[in-house]
């Protein structure tokens, strides 16, 4: 979050939205105050307020707010409509079931990973990893590659502001350790992770790129039963990228054409 924190309620609702969209299981209101750094009754009034309009929900049994209908709504309406989505989307289809596990495209969105597009298996279901929900960026394997494929002086730049939260005891605690594991991850092409977003869950992910070559997405084979050592599902994923990094690019490319046949 940002030092200098928000002023008045609406800069404080957003940040709030923010904040629990990032957060897999909601947060309390006591969770919301503290990290926000305001009172008590203050995150009620808002958190009242942004549940009325359908903005949020609250958990009867914990208490905890979660993204409500009006914003899964709001999310999913520009996400159906991006060229990433509608190019991945058939590759998905065939990577899922190449491999027989989930497959999920995430974009970098303000230093974390948010998924914009998923082939479910019926064993990730137990996982929220909803389309629009964000995730730690170096505790997922969609996220390493992300960063992997950005300027170092970037990666210092997302962490000066995205703490290093440790969501599993395999979770990389560190910058350095992080800086170590990106160099790995660019060299071979592709990264994996086994456990440290959630424990049993792994994946492995490969990087997505547009028409200008600079790094767009990453995909993913995600789920329970596979090795992360697999090469037969390496490859798969790595080819999946590659198909949806060549149609992206010729979109891409189509559309400044168009653009540029506007222009004149």
């Amino acid at each position: 979050m940002n030092s200098k924190r928000p002023t008045n309620s609406l800069e404080r609702a957003l940040e709030i939205l923010e904040l629990v969209a990032c957060k897999s299981g909601g947060l309390t209101n006591a969770a919301i105050s503290n990290r926000m750094e305001m009172a008590t009754s203050t995150a009620s009034y808002i958190l009242n307020r942004l549940e009325r309009s359908g903005f949020l929900q609250r958990q009867t049994e914990t208490g905890r707010y979660e993204i409500g209908i009006k914003m899964v709504a709001l999310a999913h309406a520009p996400l159906r409509d991006m060229g990433l989505r509608r190019e991945a989307e058939p590759v998905l289809r065939r990577l899922s079931g190449q491999t027989d596990a989930s497959s999920l495209v995430g974009v970098l969105e303000r230093g974390h990973v948010m998924i914009v597009d998923k082939i479910e298996k019926p064993d990730l279901s137990v996982i929220d990893m909803d389309i629009g929900v964000c995730y730690p960026v170096h505790s997922t394997a969609l996220g390493k590659v992300l960063l992997a494929y950005l300027p170092e002086n970037r990666v210092h730049l997302i962490f000066d502001r995205v703490p290093f939260v440790k969501s599993s005891p395999r979770t990389i605690a560190s910058k350095s350790q992080l800086l170590e594991d990106l160099k790995r991850v660019k060299k071979q092409g592709y990264s994996v992770v086994d456990g440290e977003l959630f424990m049993g869950i792994r994946a492995i992910a490969a990087p997505v790129f547009g028409a200008s070559d600079e790094i767009r997405a990453a995909v993913s084979a995600t789920g329970f039963t596979f090795s992360v050592e697999d090469k037969r599902i390496i490859g798969a994923v790595q080819a999946a990228a590659r198909e949806i990094s060549k149609r992206l690019a010729a979109a891409e490319s189509g559309r400044t054409r168009a653009y540029s046949g506007v222009a004149k």
